[in-house]
């Protein structure tokens, strides 16, 4: 008997496949269903038995002649956390067929949605066809056809796909997102993540700009996979074109591997390895570059780079790993071929700020911190990138042991005592093959590749100081230097310095603050220097036995001590008021202590750093090291200004002055580096100094500032700025010093520099940003004679950036200025701008491609022959 029955609103929950039990037909034939729950309740039934298919629908219809199901209006079937949302679902019975259309929708248990104007399915969702399919995922990516078959359960294939990962145009949905992938076939796997894509054009705003026959790439879930990775374009004076394709082998969840083999026009294959290892308690890496030059003369010749060496590469690994949660250990360690390979190859990012401070540093350590103590064992290797520094001059200085602990005292468990002991503990080795000297008054550097400072020409140097053969001397018996500072010895040095503080601070009624303070500092040392080896250097000559005449030994050890009282008074004023709080506070310090007593052969290698400002006005110890350290009766005195304004703005301002009441003032002793001298604590009277730090709003702007003032005249000897600010879509930073010539210290003019930098928000995807360094003296170094100011700038840089969802686009410009090689004759390397373009592109989660050119006329080779 033919016919067919109908059911009003039904909900039904049954088992086994999502149609394949269908006992509709029979249930419908005995008669109408019963209401069930609301939709909440239909939810919640599938969300308990996942593997049971619950269907919700405003009719059920069966065709008992052609045996097919229909569920009509609103139509929901829940089947192992899957969702499908149509206004018909048809079932046929005998083909095992689903067929869902009109607002079709089907949500998988990830939350990806498939949008279509009709699904054609097996009863298992495993295969099928779908037309006018958009699917859109969990990471906000889309891919839509005219037509997807679907097979194997996890394998789906986009005929005339369109794949984005950018979201459409809310205003316009109707335009082109801003790039688009569409290709012949668009093949997505679901059990190996990746998607292929065949006979593909990328398309920017809707125009077609790149064609690329077949690539593949990850889907969105996948974090990390075995494949190539976008390549990196290179374009170099030196290194000619080049593209380097990375392949990333994905090893195992913890471990992997990237190998990057480039194609260099002018000098060859060049390779790159790094790998990466997670271990439970840390992490390590190494990373793996070289390449055999197949035409080394495009470089400058030696010294003033690599020369002629064939073989260049470099070993960097870096690693750190926790013992507990309070000790770990660690390396960062870089070998080189040469100096110079690092930037001639751009193997790591140099930062134009730091132009003048590019030095690779090696270290391996062990640190240790908990309940306000500090340990850490380390070693340190330096190599510097500049022409004008010998490695030989370089120290190696392992071990280096500091310790720090600060311990408080219970009044009532030491007699009232009370206070804090602090314990500093450092000990330090360092050796060195070759002595490094710098004149102290204009530079005297090498007759042939004038790069090498060497002081007295033909191994004369003089200068220094001489001890008496006993260190008991009177330091003022001491003679100061002349023509040549000492700025590393030749040999090794071992020190060992202890010091042990105790101080307590007291409020008396009134509101004066009495912090009263002890301390004993204990040091002993050894030095053995190298005075046999002499290094040439073409016409000149560097000789270690100059080093004899900044001591009164070649070799010894000694030691030392330096106790020491003080106290220091602090009495605040404190207004309160509707704007804010107000604190202003005189200071005074006072330290009674004997001379510094220098033994005959005293090294200075970690104390050369002196400057005089309001952070170290109240220390009792001003010297950046444990080389030297501060003696004599000191008067420290000053005063602070502090407020709090109630926007969440503040302001300091600190000043003072350091007096030398008895004794002899250690900053008028010359060591083998005229450390303190010039500093403007070389005088009874020091320099006055302050220090302000101003943001008179929570957020916005911000200015740290810091003077010294000559004593006698106010002339203003030192001058740092640092500004930053806020306002709107701009965000700038200004860093401007200038310090007067202190001409035993090596510099003969005064040095003044500013940099810069700068970013504005164009729109919420645009924006721009540049720096500049301005050095406004380094002409007076470059061209002897030179005496007119100028705004000199050796660095600078400017970029764009867009930025949304789905792109990312940086565009960078950059150049650095080399510094020129100057001799008597002339001349014979001039300064040369170094110019690169730094393009990146990131698509979102189809990759990143990017490239180094060098612009033209940059990294030009003069091959100067001495």
């Amino acid at each position: 008997m033919g016919g067919s029955i109908s059911s009003p609103k039904a909900r039904w929950p049954r088992g086994g496949g999502v149609f394949a039990c269908l006992a509709l037909a029979l249930a419908l034939m005995v008669g109408p269903a019963p209401a069930m729950a609301q939709s909440a309740a239909t939810e919640g039934a599938a969300a308990r038995n996942p593997d049971k298919m619950v269907l919700e629908a405003n009719e059920m219809v069966y065709d008992k002649d052609h045996n097919i199901v229909s569920a009509v209006g609103g139509v929901e079937i829940y089947y192992k956390h899957r969702v499908l949302q149509a206004d018909r679902v048809t079932y046929n019975r005998t083909t095992k067929r689903l067929f869902a259309e009109g607002h079709a929708k089907l949500t998988d248990e990830k939350g990806n949605v498939t949008y279509a104007q009709r699904f054609d399915l097996t009863d298992d969702f495993a295969a099928g066809f779908v037309e006018g399919v958009e699917s859109v995922s969990t990471e906000r990516t889309r891919f839509t056809s005219p037509r997807a078959e679907r097979s194997q359960g996890s394998v789906t294939v986009f005929n005339n796909g369109i794949y984005t990962a950018c979201e459409p145009c809310k205003a316009h949905p109707e335009k082109p997102p801003l790039w688009q992938v569409r290709a012949a076939r668009i093949i997505e796997n679901q059990q190996t993540h990746v998607v292929y894509y065949e006979d593909a054009w990328l398309e920017v705003a809707g125009i077609p700009v790149a064609y690329i026959p077949y690539f593949s790439a990850p889907d969105p879930t996948v974090t990390r996979q075995t494949g190539l990775l976008a390549p990196t374009m290179i374009r170099s004076s030196y290194l000619g074109y080049g593209v380097g394709i990375p392949y990333f082998l994905d090893l195992a969840p913890n471990y992997d591997l990237t190998l990057t083999p480039t194609y260099l026009s002018a000098q060859g294959p060049f390779g790159d390895a790094e790998w990466r290892q997670r271990l439970d308690n840390g992490q390590y890496n190494i990373h793996i570059t070289g390449l055999f030059q197949q035409d080394p003369a495009l470089f400058p010749a030696y010294p003033y780079d690599s020369g002629d060496r064939r073989w260049r590469g470099s070993v960097e690994s870096r690693g750190e790993f926790f013992i507990n949660d309070k000790w770990k250990w660690g390396w960062d360690i870089t070998a080189m071929s040469d100096p110079f390979y690092i930037n001639d190859y751009k193997i790591k990012n140099t930062d134009p700020s730091q132009y003048y401070l590019q030095d690779i540093v090696s270290s391996v350590y062990l640190r240790g911190q908990a309940n306000r103590g500090f340990f850490d064992l380390s070693g340190y290797r330096f190599e510097s990138t500049s022409a004008s520094a010998d490695q030989r001059q370089q120290p190696f200085a392992a071990p280096v042991l500091d310790y720090n602990k600060t311990i408080a005292l219970s009044p009532d468990a030491t007699g009232g005592l009370g206070g804090e002991i602090k314990i500093d503990l450092n000990a330090t080795n360092i050796a060195r093959v070759e002595a490094a000297y710098q004149s102290s008054m204009a530079n005297t550097l090498d007759q042939t590749y004038g790069l090498y400072n060497v002081c007295g020409l033909g191994g004369v140097v003089s200068g220094g100081y001489k001890l008496p053969l006993t260190f008991t001397t009177p330091a003022s018996a001491y003679s100061p230097a002349n023509n040549c500072l000492l700025r590393g010895i030749a040999g090794d040095y071992t020190r060992v310095s202890e010091q042990v503080s105790w101080q307590r601070k007291f409020t008396d009624p009134i509101g004066e603050t009495w912090t009263p303070f002890v301390f004993a500092r204990l040091d002993g040392e050894t030095a053995d220097l190298n005075t046999a080896g002499s290094y040439g250097y073409g016409a000149s000559t560097i000789y270690n036995s100059g080093q004899s005449n900044y001591f009164g030994a070649t070799s010894g050890s000694a030691a030392r001590a330096m106790p020491g009282v003080g106290l220091e008074y602090r009495y605040p004023f404190v207004a309160n008021s509707s704007w804010g709080r107000q604190l202003i506070e005189p200071i005074a310090q006072l330290i009674v202590r004997p001379d510094e007593v220098i033994p005959k052969l005293q090294p200075n290698e970690d104390a050369q750093s002196l400057v005089f400002d309001e952070t170290n006005l109240f220390a009792w110890d001003k010297y950046s090291g444990y080389d030297r350290i501060e003696g004599g009766t000191r008067l420290n005195y000053g005063a602070q200004y502090t407020a709090d304004f109630i926007n969440g703005g503040h302001a300091n301002i600190v000043g003072g002055e350091s007096i030398q009441l008895a004794g002899q003032n250690s900053y008028t002793i010359a060591d083998m580096a005229n450390t303190g001298l010039e500093s403007g604590l070389d005088k009874k009277y020091s320099n006055f100094v302050a220090g302000e730090t101003i943001a008179p709003f929570s957020s916005g702007f911000s200015l740290t500032s810091k003077q010294q003032f000559d004593n006698a005249t106010f002339a203003l000897d030192r001058l740092d700025i640092i500004a930053n600010a806020k306002l709107g879509g701009l965000t700038t930073s200004i860093d401007y010093g200038r310090y007067a010539a202190q001409p035993e210290l090596g510099y003969i003019f005064a040095r003044e520099g500013l940099q810069t930098s700068a970013s504005y928000k164009l729109s919420d995807a645009w924006s721009v940003n540049g720096s500049v360094l301005f050095d406004m003296s380094r002409q007076y170094y470059d061209q002897p004679g030179e005496s007119t100011p100028r705004l000199y700038a050796p660095n600078y840089a400017f970029g764009l950036t867009y930025g949304d969802t789905c792109t990312t686009l940086k565009v960078n410009y950059s150049t650095t200025m080399s510094d020129p090689v100057n001799l008597p004759g002339g001349p014979i390397v001039p300064a040369v701008r170094d110019q690169t373009v730094l393009v990146q592109l990131t698509l979102r989660t189809l990759g990143e491609v990017g490239g180094s050119f060098g612009l033209a006329g940059n990294n030009t080779n003069t091959n100067p022959t001495p």
